[in-house]
């Protein structure tokens, strides 16, 4: 639909209805009507500015009322249509003689006269608004209780018979900072790799993570799970670099400052939180471009899609107005939005958009491409693949290939087992980890959990697991990193091992302090005397820099130079034969030699 704004309500029947249509509305006020089309538009305008505005507007029964209401509150008094069918269900030109009908037809009757092309003048929107109520703002459905699964005997897809299932319902938060900790462990230890320029984690590497996901990733034990894919896998070292936690170095993610920060101490909450920000200005994907199903999204012809950093504001607002706590269905939190103005497009054409095939199953014909299909799979990919696995909300899902058919009337969706892999997901509940990610509080308060000690360090270096249920992938991966494994849960820490841990970054400060706080009981003066002696042997040299060695043939002039007053500030005798350049001094040391006499040949050039 087109929309057009006027300024008044004569201009916009003048221009929007013929004599015979303005006709057929004028008989709402009286039945001797003019013949002048001009006539008829004074009628008319006349009445809509006297007192029979009001009962003009009381006549329209209660659908027509709301229609009207929200267009003079709505943002220059605009008709959206999409917004008020999410809330009202339908709107009053959906049922005129059985069908969809177009705004100006005279069978809808004296609304037409007030939203004229989807919009209401401004003159009569300005009378309007002296009466007519602001509407109620809508509310979201929730539950206190997730009701049963939703009943799919016979799948539509190919005619197969599918079992019912029940929903397999995560409380996420818990898992979600175990696996955080255990993946900044993992870029610490140079374990995840990436595409140097889609930042996607190899193939490699998505088995790796696969294996040390708390919980596991959401269809793990699901015998569908080779057709769906990874989901968390695939998100965690997305999540790491757009969270500003990590970034590439070639085909290696390397933490941040942000990153070891988190890793050595840090307020893991605080991390989600700080990681949710910086990901929704993330370039780093569109979370639409895994609905692989929906071709066309690159497309040669021009940018196919919006910005996402839009998208994700939206749907992290309207998750602000969600009630912790209480599971919501997720075609009613797309209903939601709708209604409540939160609302985006995913495409800037849809007929770039298709499945299949690009003629046959165009999104932009119409029924094709509408919001479930697309803004709808949008929203369940960013929730399912991103929230879910930050942490931020619980979710109770089924497998994709079970989930009913709820979009389009594209035939072309009858021959896929599904059209997006998070298809699945039905409902969602906001937790405690997420409301203070969204700011809907001020802290974040953790279960509580029973303390019980996970290691016993022991005097003669070894470090035995006493619980293994306490035992994370991360503790694991750490004690790897720091220690020789000696047995079967067993590590023992040696000088070497130490070494090795703090040349790759690890501070000989964390491992104590990771250690105090696995431990259940004292360290042994043993062990903390082996790890002062590996912080002596960490600290006492330090990395200041590449320098220049300058070779010289006589002994005499290396000592000249090295003994000069300016000179020997800025280098120093390397043996009999050489001088060593200061890092960073290169420059004033050339200066200073050729007052001295003498230069060195193409030095200059190459700084």
């Amino acid at each position: 639909m087109y929309e057009t704004y006027f300024e008044t309500l004569r201009i916009a029947l003048d221009k929007h209805y013929t004599a015979d249509v303005l006709k057929r509305h004028a008989k709402h006020f009286q039945t001797r009507l003019p013949t002048r089309k001009m006539d008829v538009l004074d009628l008319i305008c006349r009445e809509m500015k006297g007192r029979a505005l009001k009962s003009s507007f009381n006549a329209l029964d209660d659908l027509g009322k709301s229609a009207v209401a929200e267009t003079v509150y709505n943002y220059g008094g605009v008709f959206e249509s999409g917004s008020f069918r999410a809330k009202y269900g339908k709107t009053p030109w959906d049922s005129i003689n059985g069908r969809r009908s177009y705004y100006d037809e005279p069978e809808a009757g004296l609304i037409n006269i007030f939203i004229v092309s989807r919009h209401v003048p401004d003159d009569l929107r300005e009378r309007l608004m002296t009466f007519v109520p602001v509407p109620e703002k809508d509310s979201i459905v929730s539950l206190l209780e997730l009701p049963p699964a939703p009943d799919v005997k016979t799948d539509n897809r190919r005619g197969r018979k599918r079992p019912d299932e029940n929903f397999t319902v995560r409380e996420t938060a818990g898992a979600a900072l175990k696996n955080l900790e255990t993946m900044l462990r993992l870029a610490d230890a140079g374990k995840l790799r990436v595409g140097p320029k889609t930042g996607r984690a190899s193939s490699a590497t998505l088995s790796v993570v696969s294996k040390m996901l708390d919980g596991g990733d959401w269809y793990d034990d699901f015998a569908d799970a080779s057709i769906i894919g990874p989901i968390q896998a695939f998100a965690w070292p997305l999540i790491l670099q757009g969270g500003g936690l990590a970034r590439a170095a070639g085909s290696i993610l390397k933490l941040s400052p942000s990153g070891r920060k988190a890793l050595n101490g840090g307020d893991l909450a605080e991390t989600v939180r700080g990681a949710l920000n910086k990901w929704q200005k993330t370039r780093i994907i569109d979370e639409f471009n895994r609905v692989d199903n929906i071709k066309g999204q690159k497309s040669s012809r021009g940018r196919a899609l919006t910005a996402p950093s839009g998208r994700r504001l939206l749907i992290n607002e309207a998750l602000q107005e969600c009630p912790a706590g209480k599971w919501i269905r997720v075609e009613e939190f797309s209903r939601f939005m709708r209604a409540n103005g939160f609302d985006y497009d995913v495409a800037r054409d849809l007929w770039k958009l298709y499945i299949f095939d690009l003629e046959y199953g165009n999104l932009g014909f119409e029924g094709y491409g509408t919001w479930d299909v697309v803004e709808g799979r949008y929203l369940v990919s960013y929730l399912f693949e991103y929230v879910a696995t930050m942490g931020l909300i619980d979710v109770a899902y089924i497998t994709p290939l079970n989930a009913p058919i709820c979009y389009s009337e594209d035939p072309n969706l009858g021959e896929l087992e599904f059209l997006s892999r998070y298809d699945g997901l039905q409902y969602f509940r906001l937790n405690p980890l997420g409301a203070y990610a969204l700011g809907l509080t001020d802290r974040y308060q953790a279960p509580p959990v029973e303390i019980r000690p996970v290691f016993k360090v022991l005097p003669n270096h070894e470090i035995v697991v006493t619980d293994k249920a306490l035992l994370t992938a991360g503790d694991r991966l750490f004690m790897g990193m720091i220690a020789e494994e000696a047995a079967s849960y067993v590590w023992r820490l040696t000088t070497q091992s130490i070494l090795n841990a703090a040349e790759k970054g690890t501070q000989v400060s964390d491992i104590r302090t990771f250690l105090e706080a696995r431990s259940g009981n004292t360290i042994p003066g043993t062990v903390l005397s082996l790890l002062d002696d590996a912080a002596n042997r960490t600290t006492r040299l330090s990395y200041v820099g590449r320098a220049y060695l300058i070779a010289c043939e006589d002994p005499f002039l290396v000592n000249l130079i090295a003994s000069d007053t300016k000179l020997k500030r800025l280098c120093l005798a390397a043996g009999e034969t050489h001088i060593a350049i200061l890092p960073g001094k290169e420059k004033a040391f050339l200066s200073a030699l050729a007052k001295l006499g003498y230069i060195v040949p193409g030095l200059r050039e190459q700084l």
